[in-house]
């Protein structure tokens, strides 16, 4: 992810910034020197710094060249990041409302090309009432992406982006923009509208189920439901269970049964999970597995992943197989050390396995 963010993007940049402006590009190559080793979020702020450099010092002059490099076919993808970051430091340094508004404009263009969600939180940060009264009319957007801005800029806690912390406080000022994006012809704003709801899910959890309990009343929207509440599905949160139809009747938990008692950083480590229905009607379960790992500090983290759903008979017992890769990613660190799996289902949890990770 962190290459997203290049020396080729950054030349490419310069190249159009030259062509449609008289503009020095030397600070903003000079940034193509000093990515390597970076991660994705520094990256961008590097460009930025560099474009900020390179653009006229006004918000009018900025805009401007902007408008005129958005007909060049090649102003896409991942160098339209720091571009409207840098927009909208222009924009806010103007300490203008003309230019507050007009900078919403050149979002919503230039996220056709590629998302503007990370630019649009300095706007929120600066005045969220102003900017939100400006991105509830992206609802009514002919563009698909234009629609999934709306939602996904004002995420509470969009990955990545700056936290915003009226959003955070207060879920229901952005209430209005998923009510009317919740039943998007589009799967990409429909996805996005879950997605919210979910950030709402983690501070708010009475109020995303209650959102939630609205949206299947009126509209049906089960799989955007399900999306929106699956955090609190891997909770347990009894309400969430009940809304998307899962039983709260007893169930019986085997821990799970590994084919190893150890792994080596690298491998997989198969397992299956038994879960038995201990009432007499039908249960439908979501089966989750729940790995804790150690910390670099001592303690202990843990993640649950999802495994299957069941429909398991009155005293009926199902047993399912899945497997855990200790491989290394980007986003992922391994250590080596004891963990444990444990049976998770509709929140319910069994006694933890447990088992080494060597090096």
């Amino acid at each position: 992810m962190d290459e997203l963010i290049n020396p080729t993007v950054v030349d490419n940049l310069a190249s159009i910034m030259r062509d449609h402006g008289r503009v020095d590009t030397t600070a903003l190559l000079a940034t193509a020197e000093t990515l390597s080793g970076r991660r994705l979020r520094a990256r961008v702020d590097t460009v930025r710094a560099g474009i900020l450099a390179t653009l006229p010092s006004s918000y009018r002059g900025t805009v401007a060249l902007t408008d005129a490099m958005f007909e060049d076919s090649r102003l896409d993808g991942w160098m339209i990041w720091p571009l409207s970051e840098a927009l909208v430091h222009r924009a806010l340094d103007g300490s203008t409302t003309v230019a507050f508004d007009d900078v919403h404009r050149v979002l919503a263009k230039l996220t056709t090309r590629l998302s503007g969600e990370f630019a649009i939180r300095d706007l929120l940060i600066a005045d969220h009432r102003r900017s939100l009264a400006i991105i509830g009319e992206w609802t009514g957007s002919p563009d698909d992406h234009v629609r999934r801005l709306a939602s996904e800029g004002t995420r509470p806690r969009l990955p990545w982006a700056k936290q915003v912390p009226a959003l955070i406080a207060a879920p229901g000022v952005t209430r209005s923009i998923l009510d009317k994006l919740v039943a998007d012809p589009s799967e990409y704003v429909r996805r996005s509208v879950g997605n919210h709801l979910n950030d709402i899910s983690r501070d708010h959890p009475d109020t995303a189920t209650a959102i939630a309990a609205d949206w299947t009343a009126e509209h049906c929207a089960t799989p955007t439901v399900r999306r929106g509440l699956r955090t609190l599905i891997k909770r347990g949160d009894l309400d969430a269970l009940t809304l998307l139809g899962f039983s709260t009747t007893k169930l019986g938990l085997e821990p799970p049964a590994l084919h190893a008692d150890h792994v080596h950083i690298g491998e997989t480590l198969p397992y299956t999970v038994t879960v038995q229905n201990l009432g007499d009607s039908d249960a439908n379960v979501v089966i989750d597995v729940v790995l804790t790992s150690p910390t670099a500090t001592g303690g202990s983290t843990e993640k649950v992943f999802k495994l299957a759903r069941r429909l398991i008979p009155g005293n009926g017992t199902v047993t399912v197989s899945g497997k855990r890769s200790f491989t290394p990613l980007s986003t992922r660190t391994i250590r080596a050390g004891r963990h444990s799996l444990t049976t998770q289902a509709n929140g319910q949890r069994s006694a933890p396995t447990f088992f080494d990770v060597n090096a």
